[in-house]
């Protein structure tokens, strides 16, 4: 909670911890920011595009093969998710190829996703755990704070 805000007085304490807990609310942007992943996923098309990438790397023209678009609409949704950061891109040859990034909250977006579907990525298949590559505890706590 920042310095300058009010501090938050509830009605009523019913010994749950409440008022503790509030002192450790994130602010509005931080609110703004989650609820900005959560529009991205949203998108049924874009959700599709996600969880593929989340499993393979591919060109714009195997991604818009595979979820029945065109390639430009397809761009459309890969520039969407860039900007979010839950994807990457690299050149190889005269093809752009995508898939998903190697970051903490990108990682929990894969498991979450795979979780909605019940499903163990077939990439991490033979781990007991859900955690991605290079995600970490250390990782996981950056982001949460």
């Amino acid at each position: 909670m920042e310095q300058n805000e009010k501090r938050k007085i509830i009605p009523h304490d019913h010994g749950y911890g409440t008022m503790r807990l509030l002192e450790f609310m994130p602010s509005e942007k931080a609110f703004g920011e989650a609820a900005d992943i959560f529009a991205q996923l949203s998108d049924a098309t874009r959700l599709k595009i996600l969880w593929l990438l989340c499993h393979s790397e591919e060109c714009v023209n195997d991604i818009a093969a595979a979820v029945d678009m065109s390639a430009p609409a397809v761009s459309h949704h890969l520039r969407n998710l860039k900007q979010s950061g839950f994807i990457r891109s690299r050149r190889e040859g005269k093809e752009v190829l995508y898939r998903l990034e190697d970051t903490a909250a990108a990682c929990l977006i894969h498991r979450m996703v795979d979780g909605v579907f019940q499903m163990k990525c077939p990439r991490t298949a033979h781990r007991t755990d859900w955690m991605c590559e290079r995600e970490d505890e250390s990782e996981l706590k950056d982001i949460s704070q």
